[in-house]
């Protein structure tokens, strides 16, 4: 059984570039609106690739625009 060892999201809802090591155990911990939904949610879309089933999971996240990142155009301002 091949096991995930990193994760990295790039350009998806409110994640613009995060690479998180993975664990045999991960625990995502964080503020409201940090971006602790949308690094699940990612996880969960590319399961759903795994499987062939991606056309009903982008559907299940409101279509592609839905998708993609939904950040500021610029991080200048941005909290880090």
């Amino acid at each position: 059984m091949d096991v995930l060892t990193t994760l990295a999201v790039s350009g998806y809802r409110s994640l613009r570039d995060v690479v998180v090591p993975l664990g045999p155990l991960t625990v995502v911990t964080g503020a409201n609106g940090s971006g602790k939904t949308s690094l699940y949610r990612a996880l969960r879309l590319l399961a759903d690739c795994g499987r062939g089933a991606v056309v009903g999971a982008l559907a299940r996240e409101g279509g592609l625009t839905s998708a993609l990142w939904a950040g500021p155009a610029s991080l200048s301002g941005a909290r880090r």
